[in-house]
């Protein structure tokens, strides 16, 4: 509970968390300042409604207004010129992750890795709700975390599912959920936490204060025994190690030698999925006890769910050729991940590009014989080029349009067209979403 109402609490950034961040101050008292680097009409009209005082229109050098505390947004960086002004300006700085976690008033269950964590949870809410709990996700999934708090007030609820990325991990100390997972590290995001060993301690950082309660995927067993000394080991999950607790065998997801679901009943493909679904039924076993694995209506909602557009996502096939749209693979592991799911020998014409975010497209090198060739556009896809052309037949492309075109006209019956970017869209699109949506209207009057 807030126990000033006076208390000014200042809100760096305006979009989805920040805005989420500002209602539930409004509804906890909070004097609120609204602070961006951007200054439009729909700014000010947002903040007008909500009786905030603003600075918008914010430049590097300039000083923030003073505040008690500042919330900083997912898409700032903690160690941004914008973080540091607010540091000066304000006794104490959080993220929109923290401050909401402070007024939550049900468990939190988490998720975070590299890929997987929207299917996670979206399926973890399908399998707490299949128990009989009442589950809402929340968080990177698109609903900001103090959108669902604010929700929650009224409509009370028995935990919260939080897809938790590494942007909002990385300013947040006061996050503890219930139970949490961490479903893989892969090249990503090296451009914001300047490399591969700060965003692993930022990703392995959402069991800093539930260890306990932790589920892992077991190829990262090794880290976790570095970081975590003498602490019990967590649930872990693989696909292919059966060691684990949570394993695949003839054909079944089983929980230490026991059969919970037999995996061809899924919709979801591939290994990475089977992961996925390991991870969502552990998640459950940790929070909430091994004996809800067991119950028929967990296979009943594991048979029903169904992934959300834009994740493998086959959408026309005409002439013998299927085309599919993958572009939530905004790094080169989730592309690895979708042609192991469905590419055979030199079956798949593979559509990459987008904004970099200093990964490693080398990675790709280990799918190289699924791949018939490879259409390259957006910012970065020169070093695409330069990475893969050694291995990978690679066109270059003036434009996203030139890009699916002469992928369509280049496929062959028995092969595939598949968007899987590996890069973020933010060169070109407003999010993956509308990336996506542009390459099934580009092949579907292509293909006519």
């Amino acid at each position: 509970m807030n126990s000033n109402p006076l208390k000014k609490v200042m809100i760096l950034g305006c979009g989805i968390s920040g805005r989420g961040a500002a209602k539930l101050a409004v509804e906890k008292k909070y004097q609120i300042v609204l602070a961006d680097k951007a200054d439009t009409e729909e700014l000010r009209h947002f903040a007008e409604t909500i009786g905030a005082e603003t600075c918008f229109g914010w430049k590097e050098g300039l000083s923030l207004p003073v505040a008690d505390l500042a919330v900083v947004s997912p898409g700032i960086p903690i160690r941004s010129a914008m973080a540091d002004a607010a540091r000066k300006s304000c006794a104490e700085v959080t993220g929109e992750l923290g401050f909401a976690f402070r007024h939550i008033q049900c468990p939190v269950v988490a998720i975070t890795g590299t890929n997987g964590k929207t299917t996670t949870t979206e399926l973890t809410t399908q399998l707490f709700r299949a128990a009989g709990f009442k589950a809402e996700s929340a968080g990177n999934i698109g609903l900001s975390l103090s959108e669902a708090v604010l929700s929650s007030l009224k409509h009370p609820l028995d935990c919260l599912i939080v897809e938790t990325s590494s942007f909002q991990l990385e300013s947040v100390s006061e996050y503890r959920p219930a139970a949490a997972a961490l479903l893989n590290i892969a090249s990503d995001h090296i451009n914001r936490h300047g490399s591969m060993e700060e965003y692993a301690r930022v990703k392995f950082s959402i069991f800093g204060s539930c260890p306990g309660h932790a589920v892992l995927n077991a190829d990262l067993l090794p880290e976790w025994h570095s970081r975590f000394p003498g602490l019990p080991d967590p649930l872990t999950f693989s696909a292919k190690d059966t060691e684990a607790d949570f394993t695949l065998q003839d054909g079944w997801i089983l929980f230490r030698g026991k059969r919970i679901f037999e995996r061809k009943d899924s919709a979801l493909p591939g290994p990475h999925n089977t992961e996925n679904i390991m991870a969502a039924l552990a998640l459950l076993c940790s929070a909430a006890g091994a004996e809800f694995l067991f119950k028929p209506e967990i296979s009943g909602a594991l048979r029903s769910f169904r992934p959300d557009a834009h994740r493998l996502e086959f959408f026309a096939e005409k002439n013998g050729i299927r085309y599919c749209d993958d572009s939530k693979a905004t790094n080169p592991h989730s592309v690895v991940a979708a042609l192991r799911s469905i590419g055979e020998e030199s079956n798949v014409i593979l559509l990459l590009g987008g904004l970099d975010k200093d990964m490693d497209f080398h990675e790709l090198d280990v799918c190289k014989d699924s791949v018939r060739k490879a259409f390259l556009y957006g910012q970065c896809r020169q070093k695409i080029f330069d990475a893969l052309s050694g291995n990978f037949d690679c066109t270059l492309c003036d434009s996203f349009e030139d890009t699916v075109s002469l992928a369509c006209s280049c496929a062959r019956a028995g092969e595939i067209v598949l968007l899987s970017p590996a890069c973020a869209s933010m060169d070109m699109f407003r999010n993956y979403a509308q990336r996506g949506d542009r390459f099934k209207e580009l092949v579907r009057n292509a293909v006519r």
